[in-house]
């Protein structure tokens, strides 16, 4: 999907694990070697070697896709994937939901998964959203891509509810409002949308 893992790197990596098949007879190749090295890269999360009868080596790999970027306060960024496992930043600049503020990994692993799988599953809102500030008692800020108020979301909790009640807020009172008419928009309470002008 966003090619962190590229096809010159796997070569280059069981080239430099002293594995690399091409040129040895079949016999020679240790298809569990193979698949060692490369799970040692941490944006792989499984690979499958085999040898075909007619004297092929094909290796499938799955790499874990970044759903986030965690720029915790005080801590070095990373990226975190669908299963909320923390993935090293790497040489790459992607369009991702960032994360901001307080953040610890047990907070990210349990709690802003949630919200980060919800919005990379959803088109509109991996589009739409652009930040989440965390604030030290748990409190969520997001920043959207379009308009320039402030969404006060509350806790990481009834993510799907919140973020529903909202799209029906920018579906049916923004087009006559305006996108600007509000600073701040609370939908830290599931059975409304709160705007301040």
């Amino acid at each position: 999907e966003r090619g962190f893992v590229k096809h010159d790197e796997i070569i280059r990596t069981i080239q430099d694990a002293q594995v690399y098949p091409v040129g040895k007879v079949m016999d020679g190749i240790n298809s569990k070697a193979i698949e060692r090295s490369l799970l040692k890269n941490p944006y792989i999360s499984e690979v499958i070697c085999y040898k075909t009868p007619g004297g092929n080596v094909n290796i499938l790999v799955d790499q874990r896709i970044p759903i986030m970027r965690v720029m915790p306060e005080g801590g070095k960024s990373y990226y975190l994937d669908k299963t909320g496992r923390q993935l090293p930043t790497m040489h790459y600049s992607g369009n991702f939901f960032v994360a901001t503020g307080s953040i610890d990994s047990t907070y990210a692993a349990e709690e802003l998964v949630k919200l980060a799988q919800f919005v990379y599953a959803n088109d509109f809102w991996n589009h739409q959203l652009e930040q989440v500030h965390i604030h030290p008692d748990k409190k969520a800020d997001i920043y959207p891509r379009v308009g320039k108020q402030i969404i006060r979301f509350g806790r990481i909790e009834k993510v799907e509810k919140k973020l529903d009640n909202l799209k029906l807020f920018y579906d049916r009172v923004m087009p006559v409002v305006g996108w600007n008419k509000y600073r701040e928009l609370n939908i830290a309470y599931t059975n409304q949308v709160i705007g301040k002008k």
